[in-house]
């Protein structure tokens, strides 16, 4: 991948001196930065921007890395034969009228990439911006380049984007409003072959990134990506369009129907430690919050000091840290007694700080009331973070940038700020802070949600191992091996259960009954009261189709109820006897693979809530137990869970070994799609499935 990065040698094939076309932008924006060899190729002309003109570029004289094609649609197949017989190693296409633009264009597309892989060469794009280096002043692409005469901004943030344009906005906005400097922007378009599982490796070795975001409209290889992103020690932010309920198939199980595409896509995210962006513009609020903040902010705890001119701004402040899962610090005697010493008499000292009447005391003074209060508030063990509020353009409001982000360096201690103020400070004043690397926000609330990321960012768990104890996965019975290696569609309630008892699921106390005699003994074995339900080949929703029965308490209910399932089904089904269990909380569990993420398992809220509150969490197959018991904790409903009006807490030690146990068993065998228990009823005795499906394709 470097050859797309460091080329020694670019050919434009499609530069142009005309001024409005695309070619003519990308060989200004190499001439203007590039320090390589560049080659213009078009056969109509000798010299182009006082370059010579090649008329192909295998009729270059030296060697090329890399070519950047912009011509129609119809004449790039023989722009890229012309690259492979040059023997060039990378190729980023610009041009569109691909695969976006329909049935042809897809077989364009792909007999293009057809043609470069067998041949060995790699190709960026198509229908792209290509790629923007701030850092060695590199542009790539067909940008306007009166779009770039305010010059690169360079930082240590990369961008992965999707869509080329948004690509460009994203710097030009960056750039004219001295929000954050940028490493490298990578428009990858319709990702024919380069896409984020190939940039994000070669971004992690680069040492001009620090940390990484990306929008992303697809993830193809969602699990490969997965596993790149765990193993990041570099912060990494997605964006991803296309989550909407559109984007879901119908399925047979509540655990499909719970899925779509954004809950399987976050899950996975988040279990990756990938932090999740909804907007744009706060995706490039928490890349560059992570790329500002110290080493070791993953180490604090949650406790914030909050400095500002104003009261009411310092309650609300309180209100978003709270609702953040941060914490207003309580200040040590030590430190109000410091604060104390700027004050008035009459002004009491706590956190939030209202720093205003220290500053109408000293006015005439040379304190400077807010680097004192910081020296003061960075010295309090309970303090791991400062917000600070600035107001630019009144003359008591002193700010030494400088100062400031010197302490916050030398504790290790983040500071974030928001700023508020006549427009043209206020614009030198964010440019002053980049520069310095505190991060600045004109709006309170992202200012605290890009604080409360860098402050509970943590470490990634270890990645789950696929094996038991003894090193194999466990053996099923060869009658069910048998079943899930033939049968299509889903397996009856009864033996679905009796596979995930194999792999230590506990499942309610049942039996089969083919006439009245077996179902009276069962229920006598069982005791009553007991749950009647019938099973037909194909039959998931047994409650819908009038074949489940509850709290049947005698013979004589028994027997009539038997009849009337047999009745039902027409004598082609069979009668399940299980015991009646009632419990406190009612949990759904499951397993689905996704044709991006594989095999992935969910918990939700179970039972009728199922589908009232869709509260369902996903995560990657395989997972270890403290992967298991974070998605536990990512649920909403956790008041259910930790135990409500008197009810005993869940156990939560058994439900992660639960999801553990359905990830091996969706990939020890690849033709399950689905798995429901619903509901896992939790009782005083612990967890039981009462009821679930297993679906084989």
């Amino acid at each position: 991948m470097d050859f797309f990065f460091n080329p020694r040698a670019i050919a434009v094939v499609g530069a142009t001196p005309n001024s409005f076309k695309g070619g003519s932008s990308i060989l200004k924006n190499l001439i203007a930065g590039y320090q390589g060899r560049i080659y213009p190729i078009n056969p109509r002309y000798d010299k182009i921007e006082g370059l010579p003109a090649f008329p192909s570029v295998s009729a270059v004289d030296g060697p090329v890395d890399l070519a950047i094609v912009f011509v129609p649609a119809q004449a790039t197949p023989n722009a890229i034969e012309d690259c492979i017989r040059k023997g060039v190693s990378g190729v980023i296409i610009e041009s569109g009228g691909f695969a976006e633009t329909g049935p042809e264009g897809r077989r364009l597309q792909q007999r293009i990439l057809d043609r470069a892989r067998a041949a060995g060469i790699r190709l960026w794009g198509p229908n792209c911006m290509g790629l923007v280096d701030a850092v060695h002043s590199r542009v790539f692409s067909f940008m306007d380049p009166r779009s770039l005469q305010a010059g690169l901004v360079p930082g240590n943030v990369s961008l992965v984007v999707q869509s080329g344009m948004l690509s460009a906005g994203f710097l030009v906005d960056i750039m004219t409003h001295g929000i954050m400097g940028i490493s490298k922007v990578c428009s990858v378009g319709n990702k024919m072959d380069v896409d984020e599982c190939d940039l994000v490796p070669w971004l992690l070795r680069d040492p001009d990134t620090a940390v990484i975001g990306l929008y992303l409209e697809t993830i193809a290889r969602g699990r490969r990506f997965a596993d790149i992103c765990r193993s990041s020690a570099k912060p990494i932010v997605v964006l991803k369009g296309g989550k909407s309920p559109r984007g879901a198939q119908a399925a047979m199980s509540h655990t499909a129907s719970l899925a779509g595409n954004r809950r399987i896509v976050s899950g996975a995210l988040a279990q990756a430690g990938v932090i999740e962006a909804y907007d744009f513009k706060q995706m490039m609020d928490l890349c560059r919050s992570l790329a500002m903040v110290p080493d070791k902010a993953d180490e604090l705890k949650g406790g914030v000091a909050i400095l500002t001119f104003s009261g009411g701004a310092g309650i609300v402040s309180s209100d978003f840290l709270e609702e953040m899962g941060l914490t207003v610090a309580d200040f040590a005697d030590d430190t109000k007694k410091s604060l104390r010493a700027v004050f008035p008499d009459w002004m009491p000292v706590a956190n939030p700080v209202d720093l205003w009447p220290a500053m109408e005391k000293n006015a005439a003074t040379d304190v400077d009331i807010y680097s004192e209060a910081m020296k003061a508030v960075l010295a309090d063990p309970a303090v791991d973070a400062v917000l600070l509020h600035v107001f630019v353009g009144n003359f008591r409001i002193r700010i030494n940038l400088p100062d400031l982000a010197q302490q916050s360096r030398a504790t290790g201690k983040p500071v974030f700020i928001w700023l508020l103020g006549r427009r043209d400070e206020a614009y030198q004043f964010q440019m002053a802070a980049r520069e310095q690397g505190v991060p600045v926000f004109q709006e309170l609330h992202r200012a605290v949600e890009c604080l409360s990321i860098v402050m509970r960012r943590k470490k990634r768990a270890a990645p789950a191992i696929f094996v038991d104890k003894a090193g194999k996965c466990l053996p099923l019975a060869l009658e069910f091996r048998k079943l899930l290696a033939e049968v299509n569609g889903p397996l009856d309630e009864f033996i679905s259960k009796q596979i995930l008892k194999t792999y230590d699921i506990p499942t309610v106390d049942e039996a089969i009954a083919t006439d009245v005699h077996e179902c009276l003994q069962a229920a006598a074995g069982i005791g009553y009261p007991v749950v009647m339900k019938g099973l037909q080949e194909g039959g998931v929703h047994k409650t819908e189709l009038g074949l489940v029965y509850l709290d049947i308490r005698n013979k004589s209910t028994a027997t009539r109820t038997f009849k009337t399932l047999t009745r039902k089904m027409g004598g082609r089904g069979r009668v399940l006897i299980q015991k009646h269990v009632k419990g406190h909380v009612e949990l759904i569990l499951g397993l689905i693979r996704d044709p991006q993420f594989g095999p992935c398992v969910m918990i939700g809220l179970g039972g009728i809530m199922a589908e009232v509150f869709q509260d369902a969490v996903f995560a990657m197959a395989p997972l270890n137990h403290q992967e298991a018991l974070a998605l536990t904790g990512r649920l909403q409903g956790q008041k259910l869970l930790d135990g409500f009006r008197g009810n005993p807490p869940v156990n939560r030690e058994e439900i992660a070994r639960i999801l553990v146990a359905l990830g091996t068993i969706g990939l020890a065998y690849p033709r399950i799609q689905e798995i429901d228990v619903n509901p896992l009823i939790i009782d005083a005795a612990g967890a039981v499935a009462v009821d679930a499906t297993i679906i084989v394709k």
